[in-house]
């Protein structure tokens, strides 16, 4: 099979594809009659082409129809909602709609107004023409009955969280004879019916005062205050068939509100709702009343669409980071284009085909350089506006490193979308709101999440535009024009893009089905601007009359050979030149070649007497630079590059290169033309003025390098830091230096020592930290992710001639992991607290790295002790649940979730790693699928595929399948689930409807012995994006079918590639998985052969495409495409690039083999589940550089791929409690296999095990008694022991046989030693036992059985030691400890304020020395939920008292806990939601702020296990970390001051001042 039959596509109307057809089938029949009441469900009459100031909805009553009712006669002409609504002037921007829904009284229906509320809010909700993120006014019209459901949808809109937002777009609701408390006349109907037939719950809803309309009055007035209301009551007796009189009286069609307005119409109740013309006088009122509520919409959506347009765009700009507008690149180029210009185009019947033609087509212009195709593209810009037409455009920059990027364009294009159309910005805001840094990311994500899944979904009324100009300067043009065709085949979107080369170069990227124009400017096409050129500068020729200068225009005109630029510089050169003789010479010696003309310039630039050594400076900056530079920045970079002064820069450039570089309108310098930097970097063109590429990067990086050197960069002198000191004003070349140091290195020569010991220097000093903190404040942190790669690539090309064991190599090796690091792991900080670099980042580093190593050294700053990681770990996690087998995984940008052979599904939080959600499938889970919108996932197990939603945690849907299902997938709008089955069915269900669409059989067109070869699939895999099913079966060739055709594409061989089925069994190896490539633009195909071999097929062409060897038994795919990933059965986990197969990374890891793999939604995180565990990796290796940047020829990507060993801990004992020794000396630890054991506070060291209990259960509670020496334990089978400690001189500590020991029996909540440890409380589940463990044997004193209530929590009264304080629910109980009798009354002390019902006691903390008493409240039980902190005086507890009152001088401090760390006496300390460290002193309650101190790294915090911290006497903090402690000393003695309000909730579109950092001067 060739390539054109593999792609042969029959989509056209009368043969439409098998998925086209199946995606659009209803559930009854293709043809289905149309019902002359009108269609069910909600129908859209009328969109406006711009903007919509309201949604108008009708909804008839009993009876009728989404038609019927608003048209008289039957009369189509006369359906008003649509004839006539429209083309009225006060509904020109307003979207129309009618609901239809079964009232027909007629026939027996089980159906009541409640389940018609129901559907008309659901089809509100999932309106496609009324978008989820609009604002837009909702304006409900109700017949009859139709009043009635609005009401009760208004209602239960109110009371859902899911139907919130609907609920506040309704604005008002307009009521035609409504039967507001029912109608008799609805009884004398029921009385028929009840004869006739069976019931109609809906007609005896409308009895009068019946259930349903007291319910729905009951109800209304409590959310209808804000309502606009209009009730219209008829006048007009109506016939029916037993007599004649008003349906509705005007006491049940009225409501009575004060918000209610009520009008009479002339009208029965039937014609109340149609009208015979335009004139009718009940028309005017109906259409009056309502253009009049629409014009109030109007004129408020003007005032607040301003201010909400003025938020929303900067939201937009800060988001996809546009700090120039593109409007300005428009205008400064349609500003140089003459008027009258550029017409020869806009006249062309391809231009207007292009234009106007019915089929949106890709129209590509090529043309030689310097010919005007930037003017040209202009031009085209220009007449778009001048036509009103939707245009965006984008002018490539190959000399401006922002201006010539993919990423930069797409940005641009969809920032300008979004000026143009509200819903595009709102779709952007969404995304952008999900991912905030979306802008920093690959191209290639921001293709997928702005433009395939938001951007390109959206139906545009009108055509739009993109004019693309200069293709041939954007660094990877090659990858961007399959986008533009991807673009054209999906929306309604015409291109037009200039370029030096034609369409035809670019034809071999893939198969398309667009229409291309491709012509190139001819010399007679811009002849007649050039004339118009010469003809506006005839003036400025030397010539003596007006005839001398025309013949001389004609003779530039005649040699230009259509070239403006070689016309401008002619111009340029006769304006130096005065004789006749002079004139003469420069026509006829200026050669028409552009290189030649350049080498002229050169040539007489080298003659001048001075300045050469400047403009050979001017010009290697401005060609060379990563940007322009403005003339500001120009002026300090030339005074370092040549250490001379210089007077003004803009003279020197005038005087000196002045035909060669130009300054701009904005003060930025740059070349001519991009030609003119071609020549210039011919380095043998020119003795003086030719430019080696790399030793113009060099001199450049070297300039940045003094800078960034320099005093001006120097870290602050003392460990006192103040703002002003951190912001310090410095030169204007900062940024450039700070930006795109880096990105000279990358094209300077490798084997230069200069810039080497430039970087030593650099990275040694605290002015590393000084770049990185400004790096930090101009929130880019991918400027450290690139210079991390650049540096390590630098290293990499000088490694062949460079010990690795210099010191400086070695320092500057380990920079290149830690800038990545400090990018991912510390990120969030660094941007929300930039001076964090200086002193809070340095300790949290591994040992090894740079950081730590140069600047965490001093003796007055924080130190981190106890850990024995000494280098970065790529392991960021591990989710380990003993009593579960992992079976599926799957990852979305916010969750991923596992799924166990128990049937249960446990979804995380991708930030987090904690769990957010548990939900049940009842078999076990074979695959798991997160949809494209956030609350869509898909479970399958053998049997079943279930949908839920993530939102309620529902189950939306259940199917049966006849086989176990072995892939599953969504379209992009989730509506439709397909699933491959292992009977080699095909079964597609429409998720809205809940029904089974269509089942294929893809073997079902096989014969014979083929078909007996296919018999039985072992795996397969969905592409999407190219409507492919991969399917592996054993032994055999892979089977690709073509879902658009419902035809067999190809199968593909080992070896060959694409080939025919031959039927027979292959001699190859077998394939084991299979995955494609995610990337839009690349039809690839990856699989893993049994015998270890790794193939990449491209299914355009068919053919194998890279190999390796890999072992693989499970393949995965980045949602970039870029990077694939494979697992084998030893563990070993290995990173490809997957357009190549190379091997980029390979992480050893023992344990179990791994069963699947999945990349988070972010790229930069690959997870693993194996046995009973999840791993969470992110090597470095995952943040890949831009595909301009790996295409770069300057790059050198390391041969040899870099290997991590990970020691396997699945077997070593995690720390499950802890225990502090009060004087700060010793840490007491309980694991999970029984033990416990002691570690010195001062270093984290592990001293000895102390005793244990039965071997593997939990530790669950620590609890140590400084005054008896002993220790209590308790572990997870509800076994509680006490032993004495015993400390020897030589052998340390030791534990004595145990004093107490008892198995409850039931589950303990908690045990509570008296000081002195002569009692023992333990709670359990069933009772509170009070026991006497010391000096006598251990016996019970009192026990007190109770019944199962909330959750409670017991303490040691801080005020009275011989007290307990025992908090459940909202009360608290003093009891005494030596009887455990209860010493307040039997209401004990009602907790008064913010202790809601739902809130549940989690821990009681006596703070400042007693005086206080801090306790915590949480929503659950769970690990991690969100604490409540509240702070109570003491004396309030006491035996006579009745109520307590929270302290209202903490009440700020409520919902800023996350973790109640606990109390050194001076201070109550507690990490905070945002990670930070912080704490609070009686002092600082009256300024009503709190302490931040330092923070962890994210992730330490990312654990699914509960955080374990407790302070020491001595202030330093304990973090527990798996089976290690790590001790973070003096890190209260660092503090930050902020408000307690919004502290740690700073966000990156809120410009805030950042706090002062406050360090101990160690002076």
């Amino acid at each position: 099979m060739d390539a054109s039959e593999r792609h042969k596509s029959t989509s056209s109307g009368l043969n439409r594809s098998f998925l086209s057809r199946t995606l659009t089938r209803g559930d009854g029949s293709s043809e289905v009659a149309q019902d002359v009441k009108g269609p069910w469900g909600l129908n859209t009459l009328y969109v406006p082409e711009d903007v919509t100031v309201a949604d108008l909805i009708f909804v008839h009553g009993l009876g009728g129809g989404s038609r019927s009712t608003w048209t008289k006669h039957g009369e189509p002409s006369l359906y008003w909602p649509e004839k006539w609504l429209p083309n009225d002037i006060g509904f020109r921007d307003v979207r129309i709609h009618s609901f239809g829904y079964n009232s027909n009284w007629e026939k027996e229906s089980s159906l009541n107004i409640h389940d018609f509320s129901k559907s008309l809010l659901g089809s509100i909700q999932d309106c496609p023409t009324i978008p989820r993120a609009s604002q837009t006014p909702l304006v409900l019209v109700g017949h009859s009955m139709g009043g009635l459901v609005i009401k009760r949808a208004y209602i239960m809109a109110q009371q859902k969280d899911e139907f919130i937002p609907t609920a506040r777009r309704i604005q008002a609701i307009f009521f035609l004879a409504t039967p507001h408390r029912g109608a008799d006349l609805a009884q004398l109907l029921t009385k028929i019916l009840n004869i006739t037939s069976g019931p109609r719950p809906f007609v005896t809803d409308l009895h009068r005062n019946s259930l349903a309309t007291q319910s729905i009055n009951d109800e209304f007035p409590q959310y209808s205050q804000d309502l606009q209301l209009f009730s219209f009551y008829e006048t007009l007796p109506t016939s029916y068939a037993i007599g004649k009189s008003l349906i509705v009286d005007k006491d049940l069609a009225t409501l009575g509100y004060i918000n209610e307005r009520t009008a009479y119409l002339n009208a029965n109740h039937r014609d109340i709702c149609k009208y015979a013309d335009q004139s009718d006088p009940n028309y005017k009122t109906v259409r009056n009343a309502l253009a009049s509520t629409i014009d109030g919409f109007r004129a408020r959506s003007m005032l607040a669409s301003r201010e909400l347009d003025r938020e929303q765009r900067r939201r937009l700009d800060t988001y996809l980071r546009i700090t120039d507008a593109p409007e300005d690149d428009f205008l400064d180029v349609d500003g140089v284009r003459m008027s009258g210009s550029c017409e020869w185009l806009i006249q062309k019947k391809t231009f207007l085909d292009w234009r106007d033609g019915a089929n949106t087509q890709l129209y590509w212009i090529s043309a030689k350089p310097a010919t005007g195709k930037t003017v040209t593209s202009g031009k085209v810009v220009s007449h778009l506006k001048d036509l009103n037409r939707d245009c965006a455009f984008y002018f490539f920059n190959y000399g401006d490193r922002t201006k010539s990027t993919i990423q930069a364009f797409l940005l641009s294009i969809a920032w300008q979308m979004a000026f143009i159309h509200p819903e595009v910005l709102h779709v952007i805001l969404e995304v952008c709101e999900k991912d905030e840094q979306l802008s920093q990311a690959d191209y290639r994500t921001i293709w997928r999440k702005l433009f395939l899944d938001g951007l390109l979904k959206i139906s545009f009324v009108r055509p739009q535009y993109w004019i693309i100009d200069g293709l041939d300067e954007c660094r990877a043009n090659s990858d961007i024009v399959p986008l533009l065709l991807r673009v054209i085949e999906s929306c309604s979107i015409r291109i037009l893009l200039t370029s030096r080369d034609r369409f035809e170069s670019h034809r071999q990227l893939g198969h398309h089905q667009t229409r291309v124009l491709s012509e190139g400017i001819a010399e007679e096409d811009t002849r007649s601007d050039i004339a118009l050129y010469l003809e506006a500068n005839m003036a400025h020729l030397p010539a003596a009359d007006n005839e001398d200068r025309r013949r001389m225009a004609h003779k530039i005109l005649a040699k230009s050979a259509g070239c403006f630029l070689w016309v401008k510089l002619i111009l340029q050169e006769l304006g130096q030149v005065h004789t006749s003789g002079e004139i003469r010479q420069v026509l006829e010696d200026v050669p028409s070649d552009m290189n030649e003309m350049y080498a002229r310039i050169l040539n007489s630039m080298s003659t001048a007497p001075y300045g050469k050594v400047l403009a050979k400076a001017i010009l290697t900056w401005t060609v060379c630079s990563a940007r322009p530079l403005t003339t500001e920045e120009l002026f300090h970079a030339l005074q370092l590059d040549i250490k001379d002064s210089i007077d003004s820069v803009v003279r020197s450039i005038a005087s000196s290169c002045g035909q060669l570089v130009y300054v701009d309108k904005h003060s930025r310098v740059h070349m001519i033309h991009q030609t003119a930097r071609n020549y210039l970097l011919q380095a043998d063109i020119h003795p003086e003025f030719g430019i080696d590429k790399r030793l113009g990067h060099k001199r450049l990086a070297m300039a940045c390098l003094q800078y960034l050197n320099g005093s001006e960069m120097k870290g602050p002198r003392h460990r006192k830091l103040s703002f002003t000191n951190l912001v310090r004003e410095r030169s204007p070349f900062v940024t450039y230096a700070s930006n795109s140091l880096f990105d000279h290195i990358s094209h300077a020569i490798a084997t230069d020592e200069e810039i080497l010991c430039g970087l030593a220097k650099l990275m040694s000093s605290s002015n590393v930290l000084s770049w990185i903190e400004f790096i930090a404040r101009s929130s880019d942190l991918t400027v450290l992710i690139q210079a991390g790669k650049a540096l390590r690539n630098f290293l990499h090309r000088k490694s062949k001639e460079l010990s690795p064991l210099r010191k400086d190599i070695a320092h500057l090796d380990s920079w290149a992991t830690d800038l990545v690091r400090l990018a991912t792991k510390f990120g969030k900080d660094l941007l929300s607290s930039p001076s964090s670099i200086f002193h809070l980042i340095p300790p949290f580093c591994p040992p090894e790295s740079a950081p730590r190593k140069n600047f965490a050294a001093s003796a007055r700053g924080i130190a981190v002790l106890g850990l024995s990681a000494t280098t970065w770990d790529d392991c960021a996690s591990t989710i380990f649940d003993p009593n579960e087998q992992f079976h599926a995984l799957a990852c979305s940008e916010k969750h991923f979730a596992l799924g166990t052979f128990s049937g249960r599904i446990m979804v995380y939080s991708a930030m987090t790693c904690q769990e957010s959600q548990r939900l049940h499938h009842c078999e076990p889970i074979r695959l798991l699928h997160f949809g494209h919108t956030p609350k869509f996932l898909a479970t399958a197990g053998a049997r079943t595929i279930r949908t839920f939603d993530l939102t309620s945690g529902q189950i939306v849907w259940e199917f049966e399948t006849p086989q176990m299902c072995m892939s599953i997938t969504t379209t992009e709008d989730d509506r439709v689930l397909l699933g491959a089955l292992k009977n080699n069915n095909l079964l597609i269900w429409d998720l809205e409807s809940g029904n089974l669409r269509d089942c294929s059989n893809w073997t079902g067109d096989l014969e014979g012995q083929r078909a007996h070869a296919f018999r039985r699939p072992i795996a397969a895999a969905f592409c999407m994006d190219s409507n492919l099913l991969a399917v592996v079966y054993r032994g055999q060739d892979i089977l690709v079918w073509d879902l658009e055709r419902d035809a067999l594409y190809d199968t593909y061989s080992k070896l060959a590639g694409a080939s025919p089925i031959s039927g027979r069994r292959t001699a190859d190896a077998g394939v084991i998985a299979l995955t494609f490539s995610r990337a839009s633009s690349t039809n690839l195909l990856a699989a893993s052969y049994s015998d270890g071999d790794l193939i990449l097929f491209d299914t355009t062409d068919g053919y194998v495409k890279a190999m390796t060897t890999a072992n693989a038994h499970t393949l995965a795919c980045s949602p970039d495409g870029r990077t694939l990933a494979g697992g084998d059965g030893s563990g070993k986990l290995q990173i490809f690039d997957f357009e190549t197969l190379k091997l980029l990374y390979c992480i050893h890891s023992a344990g179990h083999g791994i069963k699947e793999l999945q990349f988070s939604g972010d790229n930069l995180q690959l997870l693993d589940i194996r046995g009973s565990h999840c791993r969470i990796w992110d090597p470095v290796v995952l943040v890949r550089p831009d595909a301009e940047e790996e295409s770069s020829d300057a790059i050198s990507i390391p041969t040899m791929p870099q290997e991590s060993k990970v020691e396997d801990k699945d077997d070593t004992p995690i720390i499950s409690s802890i225990a502090c020794h009060k004087a700060g000396e010793i840490i007491f630890c309980g694991k999970d296999d029984g033990s416990v054991h002691m570690y010195e506070a001062k270093s984290g060291r592990h001293i000895k095990k102390l005793l244990s209990h039965a071997n593997g259960v939990s530790i669950v509670t620590l609890a140590f008694d400084e005054e008896s020496c002993a220790i209590c334990s308790t572990d997870s089978s509800s076994r509680v022991m006490v032993h004495r400690l015993t400390r020897h001189v030589t052998q340390g500590w030791s534990a004595d046989p145990a004093i107490f020991d008892h198995r409850v029996g039931v589950s303990v909540g908690q045990v509570l030693t008296e000081k002195g440890n002569t009692r023992l409380l333990v709670s359990s589940g069933t009772s509170d036992t009070l026991w006497s463990i010391y000096p006598d044997a251990p016996q019970i004193i009192a026990s007190s059985p109770r019944e199962a209530r909330a959750a409670h929590r017991w303490s040691t009264h801080p005020a009275h030691g011989s007290q307990l304080l025992l908090i459940t629910g909202n009360v608290a109980h003093i009891y005494d400890w030596r009887t455990l009798s209860r010493l307040t009354n039997s209401e004990g002390i009602l907790l008064e304020g913010s202790v809601l019902p739902e809130l549940m006691i989690h821990s009681i903390t006596p703070c400042f020395h007693g005086s206080l008493v801090a306790t915590t409240f949480k929503e659950s039980l769970g690990t991690r939920s969100k604490s409540k902190l509240l702070l109570w005086d003491s004396s309030d507890f006491s035996t006579s008292a009745r109520t307590a009152v929270p302290n209202p001088k903490y009440h700020y401090l409520a919902d800023e806990v996350q973790v109640l760390i606990g109390s050194d006496g001076q201070r109550l300390v507690f990490l905070h939601g945002n990670g930070w460290v912080c704490s609070v002193d009686p002092q600082s309650t009256s300024l009503e702020h709190f302490v931040r101190h330092f923070f962890f790294p994210a992730d330490w915090l990312s654990t699914d296990s509960p955080l374990l911290l407790e302070i020491t006497r001595r202030s330093d903090i304990i973090f527990v970390k798996r089976e290690e402690i790590a001790v973070i000393k003096r890190g209260l003695e660092t503090s930050e001051k902020g408000s307690g309000g919004p502290l740690g909730r700073s966000s990156p579109l809120n410009d805030v001042r950042r706090p002062l950092l406050q360090v101990p001067d160690p002076h």
